[in-house]
């Protein structure tokens, strides 16, 4: 979530993350983007994306309703759910055969200590189960409005484990963390980084077919001005490719389909509609 900032605040980040983001070479592949589809106002603040087997599930992020919005193919929404709970800042879904996963995580601000992680049945959904979970380095009165590493909109349910990315603000690194769905409340400590990409990680999701993980984020400055991208990273965390999302300002999640299509989608932004997109990689 991008909204009223400070532009101190932000012009502090965008110039630490202009300063960490590393040479990147050519894609060894291409990213053709095949549709762009406008979604409907009731999305307009979408912040997470999951491809189910012909339809997509979002969410919004905060000031919104709970809602998970069930979304086709052609951008209209056929279905949502309401869930008995608060959108204190609701930033990524993933899911499963039996369950949904939100991750109330979004901490712009850095001002939170403790996020939540929900694991709403699909069948039930007043079966919630809530697992609480805090950064071991975090200071919550140290930190500086988005300018720290504190933050995070990318979830992934990745066999028996959830995988969180960080949205590292200060140092343009991403921190990489395990989170065990069976422990109610957890410290997480870093397993793995990310260091190179343009811009900070607002979604993920993992490339099965192609066997990597698949990030999209943006680079940000106090004018309005964003340059979105996608990329492709190894299993080591490892960049293997990144394209430049040309035209695209806000982008928050990234799903791929069964047939190994790239969706994105894109929040509202001044003098653009929120969207959603297909890409194919050739």
């Amino acid at each position: 979530m991008f909204k009223r900032i400070r532009f101190s605040f932000v012009l502090f980040a965008s110039v630490v993350l202009s300063a960490c983001a590393m040479y990147l070479p050519k894609p060894s592949s291409q990213l053709s983007i095949e549709e762009h589809i406008l979604l409907p106002e009731a999305l307009s603040e979408t912040s997470g994306l999951y491809c189910e087997s012909d339809k997509l599930l979002s969410i919004n992020d905060s000031g919104n309703a709970p809602v998970i919005h069930q979304v086709e193919q052609d951008g209209s929404i056929s279905k949502q759910y309401d869930v008995a709970l608060v959108n204190n800042d609701w930033e990524a879904i993933t899911a499963n055969e039996t369950a949904f996963y939100i991750a109330d995580v979004g901490n712009n601000n850095g001002k939170r200590e403790w996020l939540s992680i929900y694991k709403i049945d699909r069948k039930n959904l007043t079966d919630i189960q809530k697992i609480h979970i805090k950064y071991a380095a975090n200071s919550v009165t140290g930190n500086i409005p988005y300018a720290h590493d504190f933050d995070s909109e990318a979830m992934i349910k990745l066999d028996d484990s959830l995988v969180l990315f960080s949205k590292s603000w200060r140092t343009g690194i991403t921190k990489v963390y395990r989170i065990n769905e069976s422990e109610l409340e957890q410290t997480l400590s870093p397993f793995a980084s990310i260091s190179g990409l343009p811009g900070v990680i607002t979604g993920a999701d993992f490339d099965k077919t192609r066997n990597v993980f698949v990030v999209v984020g943006y680079k940000s400055d106090p004018f309005g001005n964003f340059s979105a991208f996608l990329a492709q990273i190894s299993q080591d965390f490892t960049i293997d490719n990144v394209w430049p999302l040309k035209g695209y300002k806000q982008v928050e999640g990234v799903c791929v389909d069964t047939k190994g299509h790239y969706w994105f989608s894109e929040e509202a932004t001044k003098g653009r509609g929120a969207s959603l997109s297909k890409g194919k990689i050739l």
